[in-house]
């Protein structure tokens, strides 16, 4: 049962017995709002509490992955060692507070689709200019269209299978051209 912040700190003061040793860990990297003190599941609900005793909650039927997660089985998760995720196992659902975040508050969802279009864009970017460099033309990129290469050069974003297609046509590995497109968005 996780306990309330006036139990934890008794007489203003944090009682060591009380405290997991992955909350003495995060506060000691400084990490204390990116990992998971405790979870609990109360009703639909899944209670969560961060290192610095940020509260988040949400019901299970508002996250599209905690849906898929029978009531019988809602319970049965395990916190990572270090607090980073949330898993269910029979489900092979992992679960940070970046999600949660994402999932239950409106301005954490806007600055980060705010910041995942940015990041987009700058990919794209960074592939049309490595494709440039190389002296290929869109139309040389097998497997897609020009349409397609043009929309994820405009930062449309794209999946693992079509970023392969653009490291074959470079002839290189995936790895290579990844890390080739990564130092490109540093100077684009």
């Amino acid at each position: 049962m996780i306990k309330s912040i006036e139990e934890i700190y008794q007489d203003g003061q944090p009682q060591p017995t009380e405290f997991p040793q992955r909350v003495i860990n995060a506060w000691s990297w400084g990490a204390q709002d990116q990992l998971i003190a405790n979870a609990t599941v109360m009703g639909d609900h899944l209670l969560v509490f961060s290192c610095a005793m940020e509260k988040l909650e949400i019901a299970f039927f508002d996250l599209p992955c905690l849906k898929l997660i029978p009531i019988e089985e809602r319970s049965n998760f395990t916190i990572s060692e270090e607090g980073s995720y949330l898993h269910w196992p029979k489900q092979d659902i992992h679960l940070d507070l970046d999600a949660l975040r994402y999932a239950i508050d409106p301005n954490v969802k806007n600055k980060f689709d705010a910041y995942k279009l940015t990041h987009d864009q700058l990919f794209g970017k960074a592939i049309a200019t490595l494709r440039k460099q190389s002296k290929l033309k869109q139309s040389d990129i097998m497997g897609l269209s020009e349409r397609q290469v043009s929309r994820i050069e405009k930062g449309e974003g794209t999946k693992i299978e079509k970023l392969s297609l653009f490291a074959q046509a470079h002839q290189m590995e995936l790895n290579d051209y990844l890390e080739a497109v990564a130092n490109l968005m540093e100077v684009v």
